[in-house]
């Protein structure tokens, strides 16, 4: 019988986010680290994921990026792995098999700063903060509906 596999625990999501922000701390190539996402304020639930950001000192991005990537499957057991960007932010999203989703957000040391209130910086300096205007709940409305009926349309077509 095959076993099954389990779901992530807040204490291993805990541990997780510790140990990746020790590694940051011993990366000279990091110039700052925060956690953003519900655990800046506390406000973490059962299902809450993994979210920190890191600046980037005198080093390529990219070259940062790709070493922290392997560390993820090499120490980590990450299955899987996509990019979202956003000005210039590389948001790297990676699922583990026991579901937990970690984002690791990167950018150069001087645009590192908090783009929201759920920012707590960890170590190292950050900008003054840029918050994005909140988009407009029409917006929102109008993009769930639009991929939902995406999604629908998908599956009726037998399309992944």
């Amino acid at each position: 019988m095959e076993s099954q596999r389990r779901v992530f625990t807040a204490e291993e999501r805990s541990r997780l986010r510790s140990s990746l922000l020790e590694f940051a701390a011993s990366d000279p190539r990091v110039s700052g680290a925060a956690i953003t996402g519900s655990a800046a304020n506390d406000s973490e639930d059962r299902w809450s994921d993994v979210d920190l950001a890191f600046g980037v000192r005198n080093a390529d991005v990219g070259e940062v990026l790709s070493d922290w990537t392997a560390r993820m499957y090499d120490d980590h057991l990450a299955l899987h792995h996509i990019d979202v960007r956003a000005g210039a932010w590389i948001y790297r999203v990676f699922l583990l098999a026991d579901s937990l989703q970690v984002d690791l957000a990167f950018v150069a040391e001087a645009e590192f700063r908090a783009l929201a209130p759920t920012f707590r910086l960890m170590h190292g300096e950050a900008k003054e903060p840029a918050y994005a205007p909140a988009p407009s709940s029409a917006n929102l409305i109008g993009m769930g509906w639009l991929y939902a009926l995406h999604a629908r349309s998908s599956i009726a077509r037998r399309k992944l």
